[in-house]
């Protein structure tokens, strides 16, 4: 009789994270930047997460969308019993658990969930069976309405085919019984002693030895879910537009914006090559090979009607962004899929200085005297890598953003508290975007402070920070070693703080952390 796990790793629970590329004011805005129509996020809208895990993802777009209906589905009652202790702790009454499998959701009948403006999964499609994968695409094609937008991300079979061979040793080695091999430090113990035997297949494959060596930095867990369970199936784009397909589903683009600028996410010898491709398919297949893509994060919308170009310009034009707090080389450096490039000072420049004095519309980018006459898509393109590279961030409605502060707050303390009593979440919730924020847990513990009222100087903070911090597990720390002497503790707490409150503070106060 088959497991309710379905071979999928249950024994040790996933890492709680939560994801840029999922919320919906950067779905939105990577939706209007290909050229379609997005949900109205600024109205009541509807968001479901399939394979949620902790729900922290979920649990951000309910605090900082309050006028969100918010769902989110895992088959682990573990995962599910943590999203709702967090939930409950911030008070959030606009998201709504479920315990099931992919399977059990498609079975349930059209009242007992409603149908979505947008459906989400992340690293769900390459770690499960053909079958729940088919229960998966089913769900959106039952449940997203149209318009609406999904996305999916998966292994891409471009960048894991040579990887393919050790992943079915890692999962044979993990199921045997020999001593030492069934475990994830065993298992990668023994790839260590393949390596250094030096096979023909590292010499041929060199990507997959340093892939190896990487792997030996990430955390058990993580390479636990990732390699060992029952399923792992990198996949080819062509496969997976066409059971999204069914899904009455039409691929737009990438959520990894960067990705949908040719110029930069492609060598110049394929660049004419995929301009002439006519089959978008084709055009997908060659770039995920002239790139080596491992991982997709593709946008699908059901349903293609064509958005004019006044509304267009409209749309586009009222997109806001705003400064995350990274000061730009000059000339300005950025990151695209193959590697860093320098963005043009005349273009980036003033885009820079504008969105580094408060929120800015691309109406007012292009009103700018500073941007001269820069096309529209001169600056669509740049904001486009900026926001790829992490200098700005789209943000939500400005009518969204004055409901959200309370329920972000609410979460943020609720977060704070969950790393003091131990717990290893490392981020907060913007309610400027949207979107996580990742802290160290000592910005968190300072936050927590402020959010509750407390005077931000140092005799006011030294004794509850250092409170919770002890509480949570952690130490202060000297040349890398925990210091146990309370008074020098508090001395190094006291200058550690300082930077915290001059610097960080007015960073998430912009942001809407606190």
């Amino acid at each position: 009789m088959p497991s309710w796990n379905d071979g999928y790793v249950t024994g040790m629970v996933y890492t709680q994270a939560s994801y840029r590329e999922l919320m919906p004011a950067w779905l939105a805005t990577a939706a209007l930047l290909l050229g379609h129509r997005p949900p109205d996020i600024a109205k009541p809208f509807r968001y479901l997460e399939l394979g949620c895990g902790h729900g922290l993802t979920a649990i951000i777009v309910a605090a900082t969308c309050p006028h969100a209906e918010v769902h989110a589905a895992d088959f682990n009652p573990a995962h599910i019993e943590s999203a709702r202790h967090l939930a409950s702790a911030a008070g959030l009454t606009n998201i709504h658990f479920h315990e099931a499998s992919f399977a059990a959701l498609e079975a349930l009948p059209p009242s007992a969930l409603p149908a979505f403006d947008f459906v989400v999964a992340h690293g769900i499609y390459s770690w499960i069976s053909a079958a729940n994968r088919a229960h998966l695409t089913r769900i959106i094609g039952q449940r997203l309405l149209p318009g609406g937008l999904a996305y999916l991300s998966y292994n891409a079979m471009t960048g894991w085919a040579p990887f393919v061979p050790l992943r079915a040793l890692m999962r044979r080695l993990a199921a045997t019984a020999d001593p030492g091999i069934d475990s994830v430090a065993g298992v990668m113990d023994y790839l260590d002693i393949l390596k250094d035997a030096n096979p023909a297949f590292f010499a041929i494959y060199p990507a997959v030895q340093k892939r190896l060596t990487d792997m030996r930095t990430q955390e058990s867990r993580y390479l636990l879910h990732e390699f060992l369970n029952a399923d792992w199936h990198p996949a080819m784009f062509a496969d997976i537009s066409a059971e999204m397909a069914e899904a009455k589903c039409t691929f737009i683009g990438s959520a990894t914006l960067a990705e949908n600028i040719d110029t930069v996410a492609l060598p110049q010898s394929m660049q004419p090559m995929v301009a002439e491709a006519t089959d978008p398919v084709v055009k997908e297949t060659l770039r995920d090979i002239a790139g080596v893509q491992m991982f997709r994060r593709d946008i699908y919308r059901r349903g293609l009607l064509p958005i004019t170009g006044q509304e267009q310009q409209r749309l586009l034009g009222a997109i806001e962004l705003v400064w995350l707090g990274r000061v730009p080389e000059d000339p300005i450096v950025l990151t695209g899929p193959l590697g860093k490039v320098q963005g043009l000072p005349e273009i980036y420049g003033p885009i820079m200085n504008l969105a580094m004095k408060g929120i800015c519309s691309i109406d007012s980018l292009r009103q700018s005297e500073a941007s001269g006459t820069r096309t529209l898509q001169e600056i669509l393109q740049a904001v486009t890598l900026l926001i790829g590279t992490g200098f700005l961030h789209p943000v939500l409605p400005a009518s969204v953003r004055a409901q959200s502060a309370a329920t972000t707050k609410a979460l943020n303390i609720a977060l704070a508290g969950s790393l003091a009593d131990g717990n290893d979440i490392r981020r907060m919730a913007s309610s400027t975007t949207g979107a996580e924020v990742t802290l160290d847990p000592l910005e968190m513990l300072v936050i927590r402070e402020k959010l509750q009222g407390r005077p931000m100087d140092a005799a006011s903070l030294i004794d509850p920070v250092l409170a919770a911090l002890t509480r949570s597990g952690r130490s202060m720390l000297a040349d890398g070693q925990p210091v146990t002497d309370m008074a020098r503790s508090q001395v190094l707490l006291r200058d550690a703080m300082a930077p915290i409150v001059t610097q960080r503070l007015p960073l998430m106060e912009r942001l809407g952390v606190c």
